[in-house]
Order: C-alpha cells, then sequence, then structure tokens
C-alpha cells in the first residue's frame, strides 16, 4: 500500500470552508495519507478501511470525543461500548432485528408512509422536512410501538429528543464548544431534555409491560426477551438502545430518503418506474420483505443514492494499541478517518462517479461500499433500514410526481449527517 501526505494548513483551510471540500485534497492513488506530524492518518482506499475496520479491528475503537458527544446525549448504547461490554449488549439485542421479525416491521412502515404521505398538499414542500418527520414517525411506531396521535407519551418521546438531536447536532458542528459539565444555558436545556427522555421512556417500558398483547416493535421484542435466566438486558439498557437506535435509524434514514427524492425529481421516468412498484408492493400473496425483493429500480436507486450520500460521510477509530497501516506504524492514541465520501467517489472504483446511475452494477459486498461500514461494528439496523428506504421511497412515488425546479442545486452539508444546507424544495402534484 502507497502512503500520501497533506499539508496541515491546507487541511484546516478546507475544513472551514467545508468538510467535503477537505476530502478533495487527499492524494490520487495512496492508500493512506499523513496529515503534518499529527497522530493522525487519513485510510483513505478501500484497502486500508478494510483493515482498519475488519482485518485488524481489534486494534482499534471509537475516539472518546465521539463516544462522549454520544453518551452525553443519549446515554450508553452500542454506538460506543467497547470491548466484552458491547458484546455482552449485541448479543442479546442482534436478534430483534432478524428476519423473522422483518414483515411486521415492514408493515408498521408501510402503514406510517402512507399515512404521512397523504397529509401533504399540492404544491411547494421542504422534503427534508417531510423526510425527518416521517423517519421520526417509522422509529416512533417500528422501534418503541406508540402513536404519536393522541399519546401523551409519545408526543414527549418526540419532543425531548428532538431537543437532543439539536443539541448533538452542535456539539458535532462545534467541537470546541463547552463540554456537558459545563453550565451553559444550552448544557442545561440538554440536561433537563435527557432526564425527561428517560422519564418517558422508563414510563413507556412500564406501561408496555403491563400489557399482555404481544407486538413485534424493537422495543416489545426487547421486553419479551427478558426471561429472567440472567442474560436479558436491563430495563435501563433496553432505553439507552431504544433512544440510540432512534437516532441512528431516524437521523441517516431521513438523508438517504432527501437525496434519492432529489435525484428522482430531476428524472421522471425513473420516478414513474419506481410508483409503479410502489403501486405493486404488497399486491401479490406473499409477505412485504418478499416483495421488496421484486423492485429492483427502486433497490437500484436506494444503491446509487447510498453511494453518492452516504448519511456519514466518514468513520473514525482510534489506536487502543500499537498497530500497522499500509507499513506506517501507528502508536496507541493514533486518530484514523476513513472519508466514507471519497473511497464511494472515488474515480478508480467507479466510472463516473459524480454522476448518479441506478444502472450500475453493484454489490454492497464489492470494494468501494461501505454505507453501512464493515467488519463486526457494522450497522446493525441495515436491514430495517433498507426496508424502510424501499417503502418510503416506492409509496411517496406511488403518491406524487416530484419536481426540482430551483436555480441551483442543494450544497450538501455534514450536521452531522449528509444533509442539503436550508431547505430542499420540491414542488409536488398528485400522481393520476
Amino acid at each position: 500500500m502507497t502512503i500520501g501526505h497533506v499539508k496541515l494548513g491546507d487541511l484546516v483551510k478546507a475544513a472551514r470552508r467545508d468538510n467535503l471540500e477537505s476530502m478533495a485534497l487527499l492524494p490520487d492513488g495512496a492508500d493512506v495519507s499523513t496529515v503534518g506530524k499529527l497522530p493522525f492518518v487519513v485510510a483513505q482506499s478501500h484497502t486500508s478501511a478494510q483493515r482498519v475496520l475488519v482485518e485488524d479491528a481489534e486494534s482499534y475503537r471509537k475516539p472518546w470525543v465521539v463516544r462522549q458527544v454520544i453518551v452525553d446525549g443519549l446515554g450508553e448504547n452500542l454506538f460506543t461500548l467497547d470491548g466484552d461490554r458491547w458484546l455482552a449488549r449485541r448479543k442479546p439485542v442482534a436478534p430483534v432485528f432478524g428476519l423473522h421479525n422483518l414483515d411486521a416491521l415492514a408493515s408498521l412502515m408501510l402503514t406510517t408512509v402512507d399515512e404521512a404521505a397523504s397529509t401533504w398538499h399540492p404544491g411547494e414542500i421542504d422534503i427534508q422536512e417531510a423526510m425527518t418527520d416521517l423517519t421520526i414517525r417509522v422509529a416512533l411506531r417500528g422501534l418503541l410501538g406508540v402513536e404519536e396521535n393522541n399519546n401523551e407519551l409519545a408526543i414527549e418521546v418526540r419532543r425531548t429528543f428532538e431537543e437532543i438531536l439539536e443539541w448533538i447536532t452542535y456539539r458535532f458542528n462545534s467541537p470546541l464548544s463547552p463540554p456537558l459539565l459545563a453550565p451553559t444555558p444550552r448544557n442545561r436545556r440538554l440536561r433537563k431534555s435527557k432526564a425527561n427522555l428517560q422519564a418517558a421512556m422508563h414510563e413507556l417500558v412500564a406501561h408496555r409491560r403491563a400489557q399482555s398483547t404481544r407486538s413485534m416493535d424493537i422495543l416489545g421484542q426487547l421486553l419479551q426477551a427478558q426471561s429472567g435466566d440472567g442474560t436479558e438486558l436491563a430495563d435501563k439498557a433496553i432505553v439507552d438502545e431504544c433512544i440510540g437506535f432512534m437516532f441512528a435509524g431516524h437521523e441517516t434514514t431521513a438523508s438517504t430518503l432527501t437525496w434519492a427524492l432529489y435525484e428522482l425529481s430531476l428524472r421522471p421516468d425513473l420516478q414513474a418506474a419506481v410508483a409503479a412498484e410502489g403501486g405493486a408492493l404488497g399486491m401479490a400473496n406473499e409477505g412485504l420483505v418478499t416483495s421488496l425483493q421484486s423492485m429492483p429500480t427502486t433497490e437500484a436507486v436506494m444503491h446509487e443514492t447510498l453511494r453518492m450520500y452516504p448519511a456519514g460521510i466518514s468513520i473514525v477509530r482510534s489506536a487502543k494499541r500499537t498497530t500497522e497501516l499500509a507499513g506506517k506504524k501507528l502508536r496507541r492514541g493514533t486518530l484514523v478517518m476513513i472519508p466514507v465520501y471519497s473511497i464511494q467517489r472515488s474515480e478508480s472504483l467507479w466510472e463516473n462517479p459524480n454522476e448518479f446511475n441506478p444502472n450500475r452494477e453493484y454489490d454492497e459486498r464489492a470494494e468501494g461500499s461501505l454505507p453501512f461500514g464493515l467488519g463486526p461494528r457494522r450497522c446493525l439496523g441495515a436491514r430495517f433500514a433498507r426496508t424502510e428506504l424501499l417503502i418510503a421511497l416506492s409509496r411517496i412515488c406511488r403518491q406524487w410526481e416530484l419536481t426540482f425546479t430551483q436555480d441551483e442545486p442543494p450544497r450538501p452539508i455534514t450536521a452531522p449527517s449528509l444533509r442539503a444546507e436550508g431547505t430542499l424544495n420540491l414542488d409536488i402534484a398528485r400522481r393520476g
């Protein structure tokens, strides 16, 4: 593997203007790039990313600063735990995202998407705001099993969760801002919101436990797994995991849906094909998950959106012991950034990488594809996310024709997921 070099000053200047612009400074053809004399390297090829996330994954952990922001906002969960604690938590959680539960979750998603899209009105809509609202609705119903309408607990969960998400977004985009321990007005609001969310979630757990009906949402599955043999999750761990899943599933899926619908709004023929697949969804005498496997156009649009607009533009790891990458010795504490955005737009891996082309041959396991990460810490909810994306794209296009009429294309920014700067307005009309 080859090693390149990036000048620290150039990188800082570019990053101040735009995180995506800074990735353009990475030298072509290098597998790993160093940055000045800092204990910081960029694993900029799929080969080096594979080394960090899969082959030598035991030598790395999530950096303290990233873990601490998530812990401060959401509590301890699979996104922040490491080592044996992470493995012990993952074992009881992983089964609830299995295929056996997916048809029931898909039905919840389908109903939620149809209901949300039916409330829109012809004219202009901020599709980014609409997708944020939609994915929160899906999270409330599919992860927590609650309806927002006339449900005080659901309303409180959503309100406080959105307040916490705003704080996390600010912290990621303002890394030098005072830590949670500092009694700033923003931090005091966060503590109050976090306490209110935890209280509402524990009340929801108590309410769900008192019910005798079996439910297929994620919270219901975790509660049903409390067999009393000592291997199940305690209530606090269940609450923390559900809050973590809401953060990951809502924010990243809203980002992907926004960019996919924008690209479809530029391509009426492709949009009509997705709409046709949405109209046929669930019509055959088969389960929804099986039906989703017969939606080649929608699936292609989803894959190409995940490639061009990865919600997480980078993955960051910290060496927890001395190790080696591309023949370079990395000392304990060295930060390693994997620029997912630039890898998935690499000219050496993709033909015309900045062109949205759903006709590409695509394999999620192929070189140059990291939409849900790699290795043992690959996103546990990837199947849940893909199911939601396919359903939402096809059913929204079934109800609505979308057109982008602005003079300038939207500008991607990280906030912390890949979002459009400001609003992303589309004109919508009912599909005939």
